[in-house]
């Protein structure tokens, strides 16, 4: 599973001194990215408005780019991440109790985009083409258009029952729903009652997606990722590891693998 906690906290807004989320590299998968310090560029508007009498520091507004590389020294991967900044009081932290300069203040920060995109899950090598494209197109907007995204993954689900066999369009012409897609691939076969269930919440949430004045979050499109990631591994993974558990129970012991 790719998805993890550095990736979640690039969903939300990262406060300035408390240090960056290290996502795994999307080229080798097996280091993390380090971002640097953001540079930030401080907006015209906000600039002018230093000449007010009134000034706050809150008042600032800008965009920043954060450059990042692989930690794994046989990859140094480059990335970039952009977005938007702002100064507001900081989180109360032990040392400012007792300061005599006035409240704290911190940059935040708010991802944008990311490239190049971060891995949202890892896919067996098996898993049809079409499906891995969806979930590199849900990653690449993942940032700049969260509604766009869980939209994705909902076709996601939808080319997952087209690889199973299961008819998209009716004799007649007309669409088939995906609710009625996924029972349909539900009565296909024995053991699916759970895996359905996780692919109609991730249809749920791209239904959301797909309106357009959704105000889908990054964290909510994340945990839509989560449960299609558990759906798939379940279906594409867990038969696996499931038979290999009972050849070792069967045998009593390490089995050799086959060749």
């Amino acid at each position: 599973m790719v998805f993890d906690v550095a990736l979640g906290r690039l969903g939300a807004v990262i406060e300035e001194g408390t240090g960056w989320p290290r996502p795994f590299c999307p080229h080798c998968l097996a280091g993390h990215l380090r971002f640097d310090e953001p540079v930030q560029v401080e907006h015209g508007e906000s600039k002018r408005a230093r000449q007010d009498d009134y000034w706050e520091p809150e008042w600032i507004r800008g965009v920043f780019t954060a450059s990042g590389a692989c930690e794994n020294p046989e990859c140094e991967q480059p990335a970039v991440a952009t977005g938007t900044y702002e100064v507001d009081y900081a989180k109360k932290r032990p040392h400012d109790e007792y300061t005599e300069s006035g409240p704290p203040y911190s940059a935040f920060y708010s991802v944008k985009q990311v490239y190049p995109p971060l891995v949202l899950m890892r896919l067996p090598e098996t898993t049809p083409e079409p499906i891995q494209e969806g979930v590199e197109r849900a990653a690449a907007v993942l940032f700049t258009d969260p509604g766009l995204a869980a939209t994705a993954l909902r076709l996601v689900v939808e080319q997952f029952l087209t690889s199973e066999g299961i008819a998209a369009t009716r004799p007649t012409g007309g669409f088939i729903s995906a609710d009625d897609r996924i029972k349909t691939w539900k009565k296909g076969a024995t053991g699916r009652d759970r895996v359905a269930d996780l692919l109609l919440a991730v249809k749920w949430i791209g239904n959301a997606g797909t309106h357009s004045l959704s105000t889908l979050t990054v964290s909510e499109v994340l945990k839509g990722v989560e449960i299609l990631d558990e759906a798939f591994h379940a279906q594409f993974i867990g038969p696996d590891i499931d038979a290999r558990a009972k050849a070792v129970n069967d045998a009593r012991g390490p089995v050799s693998p086959t060749t």
